[in-house]
């Protein structure tokens, strides 16, 4: 059985969506349907059945899921309030549902591997209630236990789902996951602009949650994560005096790839193992970078690019401390060098990592040294501020 089978979706659409000023689920985000996206969202976590609830407007979200692989459940009582829509979803939803989604349509940037994360957590402990948590604030969407179905029918709405699921607190279960989608909503117009520009850089990880990832999802030792954030502020000076004289790299997409280069750095092959995640998060740009920031293939007459610039500044990060190449690989050479195949292998790195300073040095135009200099670095063993 796969750990979306006899699983459920419902998903909110009925409101009037008054602080928005114009129909919610209908709205165009990034060239599509806010429904749409939520829609999108579980049919690619392999929800099977997923259940829209209709109400404002229903004939128009009829019509716009004329083609779409769901189920349209209308609620006649929808002017009541939002519970009534659960209610709804819930009365239609399949005698043998194991548990289902309580998904508002106006909450449209939960990633699919959110889903399939909450799905993992609930075939290993089916709590009555599994929440997603950001940063330990619980969001959007719950996955609810299919035993809670007659709770919701018979309650009388008072306080909505959410004060009808704290008489199930003490069986209810929190997963961290590194998705700021769960807490973005679409409230108002200023909602809309802030949600239309993350959007536009889905395919990162934020700040915020490159640090909920390494320390609240896996939960990394201090000093892995201290050594990340060390060669994210190299590699975005590194980036940004490429770009200063010309280049073309992708400063957010380096900054945030070095964030979580060593994410998996307690697994056996940690470069493949982190890009793997990195993919099943939907996020291939940075797991491409995360895959070779250990080894990488250089090419002389290559552009430089965002995988190179990860790959030098890993290797001018000792710990947290910022170090010349020449310090990193003698030091290197010295604990390892009496070892021939560990020995090719260490070369083989310095040669690449010394290839691609010599790129960034022609471009810029500066030294490694002045370039790290001039970002506050004043010798080679004091540590970078990072932000």
């Amino acid at each position: 059985m796969t750990r979306s089978h006899k699983i459920s979706a419902i998903i909110l659409a009925a409101g009037f969506s008054r602080r928005m000023g114009t129909f919610k689920p209908l709205m165009r985000l990034g060239g599509q349907a806010v429904l749409d996206r939520v829609i999108a969202l579980y049919a690619d976590a392999g929800v099977k059945d997923i259940r829209v609830v209709t109400g404002h407007r229903a004939s128009a979200i009829r019509s716009a899921l004329a083609s779409r692989p769901v189920s349209v459940v209308h609620n006649p009582d929808y002017e009541t309030g939002m519970f009534s829509s659960v209610r709804a979803g819930v009365h239609a939803l399949p005698p043998d549902a194991r548990a289902f989604f309580v998904h508002p349509a106006d909450i449209p940037l939960v990633r699919p591997h959110t889903a399939t994360t909450l799905m993992d957590a609930f075939d290993d402990n089916p709590a009555a209630v599994t929440y997603p948590v950001f940063d330990d604030l619980r969001g959007h969407p719950p996955l609810v236990h299919g035993e809670l179905k007659d709770d919701i029918l018979s309650h009388d709405g008072s306080g909505g789902l959410r004060v009808l699921l704290r008489r199930f607190v003490s069986k209810a279960r929190n997963i961290q996951v590194a998705d700021e989608g769960v807490m973005l909503d679409l409230d108002t117009p200023d909602d809309f602009q802030h949600v239309s520009t993350r959007l536009a850089r889905s395919d990162i990880l934020t700040d915020d949650e490159c640090r909920v990832l390494m320390e609240k999802v896996i939960v990394l030792p201090r000093p892995v994560i201290d050594h990340c954030r060390q060669v994210a502020c190299v590699a975005e000076t590194v980036a940004s005096a490429v770009n200063g004289s010309g280049g073309v790299i992708d400063v957010p997409l380096v900054q945030s790839a070095a964030r979580v280069h060593d994410v998996a750095r307690l697994e056996r092959n940690h470069a493949a193992a982190g890009a793997g995640l990195l993919n099943e998060m939907g996020l291939p740009a940075m797991a491409a970078i995360v895959a070779v920031h250990m080894d990488i293939n250089v090419f002389e007459d290559s552009p430089l690019d965002e995988a190179q610039v990860v790959y030098l500044a890993d290797k001018l990060v000792a710990g947290s401390t910022v170090v010349s190449l020449s310090q990193r690989f003698d030091a290197k050479l010295k604990k390892y060098g009496h070892d021939p195949k560990i020995s090719e292998k260490i070369s083989q790195r310095r040669r690449a990592a010394f290839n691609i300073q010599n790129k960034v040095e022609r471009t810029s135009g500066d030294t490694i040294h002045q370039i790290l200099k001039k970002a506050g670095i004043i010798n080679w063993s004091q540590p970078c501020e990072t932000s």
